[in-house]
């Protein structure tokens, strides 16, 4: 491992459910940030649709008779998580998540929207191509709108779709608007400061990224992930021995076997070098 953003990206990797790992895309470019609301939810669908079709279109024989079954069965939620699983499975994850919206249409609860959101915004990080990308965040920023709809004060769901708009729109300070609004109502929401802060490490604020990782940490001491992105801040700063005073700590917390070894590895190298 190069680095410390190494280290994250197994630790994450291992955390995040399945179907991250899954997930790429193929849809238009995303448009305007102001233009991407509710009232584009036809438009999105369809683009989904398309794609899925061609997907299906494509697979073996035996394939597409399995899914035309499950597809006809799939009218509860149970259905759908057989189609679901069926496309994760197959790690095409387009057609996954188009029937995961499926199912948050049928429940229709705040959450699961923003779980719909997640499924899409997760993924962006294993996508190569920068179209993909943004059209992931398009559709996340949909699923995240519907959820705000129900619960106007879902904060992880505001954090997110803030997250979306800094990323994968033309409207960047919008989204950082926003993180600054759920900050401003709750300072000790350690998503949004974790998010502030991947932020200021993106544009090389590093001073600031640590003070957000810090006062993380302060609020709840064994939240392992920000040990990494802090150790992150400290070796692109280049304190080695806060980098390796940091992810000590980490290897004192997690009860991964497997990643304390592997951060033990890279201590080494660190005191090594």
């Amino acid at each position: 491992m190069k680095n410390t953003r190494t280290l994250q990206l197994v630790v994450v990797t291992c955390s995040i459910i399945l179907f991250v790992l899954l997930f790429i895309a193929n849809k238009k470019p995303v448009k305007k940030a102001e233009d991407i609301a509710e009232k584009e939810t036809a438009t999105q669908v369809v683009d989904t649709k398309v794609y899925v079709d061609a997907l299906v279109s494509a697979m073996p024989d035996k394939d597409k008779k399995e899914f035309e079954n499950l597809d006809k069965k799939a009218t509860d939620t149970l259905g759908i998580n057989a189609v679901v699983n069926f496309f994760n499975t197959r790690k095409m994850p387009v057609a996954s998540c188009f029937y995961y919206q499926k199912k948050a249409e049928k429940v229709n609860t705040a959450k699961i929207w923003c779980d719909a959101g997640n499924r899409y915004f997760y993924s962006v990080g294993f996508v190569k191509d920068k179209n993909q990308a943004q059209s992931l965040y398009q559709s996340a920023m949909f699923c995240y709108n519907k959820s705000l709809a129900i619960q106007p004060n879902y904060s992880q769901a505001k954090i997110q779709l803030a997250s979306c708009y800094v990323e994968g729109s033309a409207d960047p300070m919008k989204g950082i608007g926003m993180l600054k609004e759920v900050e401003q109502a709750d300072s000790t929401n350690i998503q949004v400061q974790m998010v502030l802060g991947a932020f200021a490490v993106k544009s090389g604020q590093f001073d600031k990224a640590e003070a957000r990782y810090q006062k993380v940490l302060k609020i709840k001491p064994d939240y392992l992930e920000a040990y990494l992105f802090l150790a992150d801040v400290y070796e692109k700063k280049g304190e080695k021995p806060k980098t390796i005073e940091t992810l000590e700590k980490y290897v004192a917390l997690t009860p991964d076997k497997e990643i304390r070894v592997q951060i033990k590895k890279y201590i080494v190298q660190l005191k090594s070098n």
